[in-house]
């Protein structure tokens, strides 16, 4: 809540069919709540129902929305960015993609220190005979910030302290053209 200091209430966008966003919905409830933060959840499994669940929680006063890495409602993306830019709301996702299309910000993986990692961990497996069964996972906690500048301009929210948080802070406008 770097961006938005005086959140009160989070909205949680998500499609309860898609197995990616649970854990994700699971630990950001959880994280809401240790820091008295209230949330409403809304679900959709269409391009329909997640405009209509877009709109529950414009309705409901939220401050900001957060969705997880979830297909059905980077679907929907194009179709609720412009509800929540209206309503001054900024909406945070789980993948830059999200940021490709109008979110305010997608928080990703960075590729580059994941496959730095994966063929350290292949090395030691491969040349220097460590045990796959006993070889610790690891979980990368140095993703890349991806802020929308037209929609921060849009909403009014100045992102710059958001680069503390990442390993990197990269600026985009909406994509037009996908190659």
């Amino acid at each position: 809540f770097t961006a938005n200091p005086d959140i009160k209430s989070v909205g949680l966008l998500y499609s309860q069919s898609e197995d990616s966003s649970k854990q994700p919905i699971a630990d950001a409830k959880a994280y809401l709540e240790e820091k008295g933060i209230e949330y409403v959840e809304k679900t959709g499994t269409n391009n329909t129902e997640v405009t209509q669940a877009a709109d529950a929680l414009i309705a409901s006063g939220v401050d900001a929305v957060f969705t997880p890495t979830d297909n059905t409602v980077m679907t929907a993306e194009l179709g609720i960015y412009e509800k929540f830019i209206d309503a001054g709301i900024p909406h945070y996702a789980g993948a830059d993609s999200f940021a490709l299309n109008v979110a305010f910000c997608g928080y990703g993986v960075n590729y580059t220190n994941l496959g730095t990692a994966t063929a350290d961990m292949a090395v030691d497996i491969l040349v220097n005979g460590a045990d796959p069964a006993t070889t610790a996972v690891k979980t990368l906690e140095d993703g890349i910030i991806t802020i929308n500048t037209e929609t921060a301009e849009a909403i009014g929210l100045d992102y710059t302290a958001l680069k503390e948080l990442g390993s990197e802070l990269v600026e985009i406008t909406t994509a037009t053209d996908f190659n």
